[in-house]
């Protein structure tokens, strides 16, 4: 294994003082989720969203496991690229991975929230149980409840009992459906993104260009795979997911594969030309 490289140690200092900063915030008497919210990065048209998140937000982890595992990454992959590249390449590669992260993210979801508007408004203009299916049908929201402490599951299904009945007020179906789809909308729109995982991805997507051969395996299951095939696997399972968006699910998967294609691919690009002047090379842990 190499030495830690200067960047890669500057990033797992920084990252870890800001969880340790927001771990003991609540000791102090200062509201932890207010300051974790705001450093969270949040949908452009969000009313929670400031541009500064747009660096905060991967700096900033959801729990233990989350930041283990991420600088866990960053420890075991960061070394071997930053030798191989420099400082000033590698933190380019890193921040690139972070910014292909939020692009795509920020593009399924504008995608999504195109989708979900055009089904609203065509059950405005026809009230029936077929387009508020359209909207909630493919939807899974068992693990999700109201403000209120209801069940979102419950609600939808009053709702659509209410449409297939019509024993109530039509009017008063109409603003039930349009109420909960408008809610499920705002309730997308508002779900913040933190982690250093886009960056961690691109750093992984890199690494498998430049060493196909090095054999990865995960923690939980300790089976060595080339990294040629290892990670197109692991987004394969990314893209799955990303489109499933299970309620039990609160990763984004679109930004671990938006870092990881733009990781890859700044790789590949750099491949193509000469190394930096100086470089240090690794083939499979071993410098040459």
């Amino acid at each position: 294994m190499p030495p830690l490289t200067p960047i890669v140690k500057n990033l797992l200092i920084i990252n870890v003082a800001v969880f340790a900063i927001l771990f003991l915030l609540p000791n102090l008497g200062v509201a932890t989720g207010q300051w974790s919210d705001f450093l969270a990065l949040h949908y452009p048209t969000s009313e929670r969203f400031h541009p500064i998140q747009l660096v905060t937000h991967f700096f900033v982890h959801g729990g233990l496991t989350h930041i283990f595992f991420n600088m866990f990454g960053l420890f075991m992959f960061g070394p071997l690229l930053e030798m191989r590249y420099g400082p000033r390449r590698f933190l380019i590669l890193y921040l690139a991975a972070a910014a292909g992260a939020v692009a795509l993210h920020f593009g399924f979801t504008w995608f999504q929230l195109g989708q979900m508007q055009e089904q609203l408004q065509a059950f405005q203009q026809d009230p029936t149980l077929v387009h508020f299916n359209d909207f909630f049908g493919h939807l899974d929201t068992k693990g999700l409840s109201m403000d209120n402490g209801q069940r979102v599951s419950t609600v939808v299904a009053n709702i659509q009992n209410e449409l297939v009945l019509r024993t109530g007020d039509p009017a008063q179906a109409l603003r039930d459906g349009v109420g909960m789809m408008q809610e499920y909308i705002d309730y997308q729109r508002n779900i913040p993104m933190v982690g250093a995982s886009g960056a961690i991805y691109g750093i992984v997507g890199a690494f498998a260009i430049l060493y196909p051969d090095f054999k990865l395996a995960l923690i939980f299951l300790p089976i060595p795979v080339k990294a040629r095939y290892f990670v197109p696997v692991i987004l394969a399972v990314e893209v799955f997911l990303g489109f499933m968006q299970f309620s039990w699910d609160p990763i984004a998967h679109w930004a671990h594969i938006g870092g990881a294609l733009t990781g890859g691919l700044l790789a590949y690009l750099w491949y193509r030309s000469d190394p930096p002047a100086g470089a240090q090379r690794w083939d499979r842990g071993v410098p040459r």
